[in-house]
């Protein structure tokens, strides 16, 4: 095995929380008390659901944009429709599923509205802001090997913006630590054996475009 294949995998390793199925229709039971506050009305009960989930939704509208502003205004926007939807939530999956899968929706949403506005200026997909592979691990004191750990870095980012949607999505999103696969599934609305491919050909794509290179 290649340098290149050894960084790239070390890189793009899925965190173990990846591993574990979704906690569907199981809300712990702070989540439950303050759900049942917001039915009821509760417009405080209903930030503080904010509060818990805010971190994970802005990290799930930021894997589909790629910026910070864009990523904002579409978890505003997702919290917003959660909560005129409230009284709707079955509790079919827990209530932190439901709220990303909503959250993606709105982040596909923004998407296709900025890809029109790429198409007619053929300006670049995919920018520069934090990702899950931002900061690099290569715990090493050697300054030039920081700056080589770096770059390859940097490069792998650029790959991660060659890949098509699906893939670089399903990678992002698993690669992030935030979401199991179980419910990444269920935001992208595919099987969970199609996330792990999907997963997995992204990496096996980056490695070979890495080692090429």
């Amino acid at each position: 095995m290649s340098p290149v294949t050894v960084a790239v995998a070390d890189l793009l390793r899925i965190a173990p929380l990846a591993d574990k199925p979704a906690s569907e229709g199981r809300d712990p039971a702070q989540v439950c008390a303050l759900l049942d506050a917001a039915r009821a009305g509760s417009r405080e009960a209903f930030g503080d659901l904010v509060t818990l989930h805010e971190r994970a939704v802005y990290r799930v509208a930021l894997t589909a944009l790629g910026n910070r502003d864009d990523a904002l205004d579409a978890a505003q926007e997702a919290f917003v429709v959660a909560w005129r939807k409230l009284a709707g939530f079955r509790g079919d999956a827990s209530f932190r599923t439901w709220l990303l899968t909503i959250a993606w929706r709105k982040a596909l949403d923004h998407r296709r509205a900025r890809q029109i506005g790429w198409r007619r200026t053929q300006t670049a997909v995919w920018t520069d802001d934090p990702d899950p592979i931002d900061t690099v691990p290569h715990g090493d004191a050697d300054p030039e090997r920081a700056i080589v750990a770096q770059d390859l870095a940097r490069r792998v980012r650029g790959e991660i913006g060659r890949l098509s949607p699906k893939l670089r999505d399903a990678l992002l999103l698993a690669a992030s630590g935030e979401y199991s696969y179980g419910e990444i599934a269920l935001m992208l609305g595919v099987p969970l054996g199609t996330v792990k491919w999907r997963v997995s050909e992204a990496r096996r794509l980056i490695t070979l475009r890495m080692d090429r290179s």
